[in-house]
């Protein structure tokens, strides 16, 4: 008796979806594809990058290591400059950065008031407080606290202080007939009754800002070389 062979079995003809269903299918595939880019992207940035993972935890840290933005070529050679008076680095860059900031919105030399700082206080503590009261990196009296919109009253900013310290600075060269009457008038030294000896704090802020002027002229910088 001959076998009869066996048909090979073949699958039911698939029934053809409508444009809607095929159009849906292709819009979930999709989202489906950008979820798995973008959590992969997060999980890169957070093993990568760990700091930046979470913002929130930006405004607790340090401004030296939230800052991750290269400062100018002048904050640069200034903050080179401040570096000597500290071992913390971007504290000097910080204070830098005001400084310029300060000095080319009120067109003042960033070396006069790099001049005025380190007669203040050549240690930059930020919380530098004197036998008056003056305080922070620039000396300022409470009294000046608030004014000229500086963003912050706290004169232990440092941000803040310098703003306030330019801005007196500012108004007493507006007055005065030349630069050393005005710097002898930041001092509050009227007539030498005072502060001891404030006839000589004209010479040393200006002392300091040639030394500092000449030293940033040696700083060596990426466009220099």
């Amino acid at each position: 008796m001959k076998k009869k062979s066996l048909k090979p079995l073949t699958a039911p003809p698939s029934k053809l979806e409508s444009p809607m269903k095929s159009a849906i299918r292709t819009a979930t595939h999709a989202i489906a594809l950008v979820g798995l880019l973008a959590g992969g992207a997060v999980w890169t940035i957070s093993q990568q990058h760990p700091l930046y993972a979470n913002p929130g935890r930006l405004l607790r840290l340090p401004a030296a290591v939230v800052d991750a933005s290269q400062p100018t070529e002048e904050a640069f050679r200034i903050g080179e400059v401040l570096n000597q008076y500290t071992n913390d680095r971007g504290l000097a860059f910080r204070i830098a950065d005001a400084i310029v900031e300060q000095a080319d919105k009120e067109h003042i030399d960033p070396a006069l008031l790099v001049g005025v700082l380190l007669t203040e206080d050549n240690t930059l503590d930020p919380h530098a407080r004197s036998s008056v009261g003056a305080r922070g990196l620039m000396q300022v009296m409470p009294l000046h606290s608030g004014k000229w919109g500086c963003g912050s009253s706290d004169l232990f900013d440092i941000e803040s202080n310098i703003c306030h310290g330019v801005q007196i600075l500012k108004e007493a060269m507006r007055s005065a007939p030349n630069t050393r009457v005005a710097l002898l008038r930041y001092n509050g030294c009227v007539r030498g009754r005072n502060t001891p000896n404030c006839h000589l704090y004209d010479d040393k802020v200006l002392k300091h800002a040639g030394r500092a002027a000449a030293e940033m002229r040696l700083v060596k910088t990426q466009k220099a070389d």
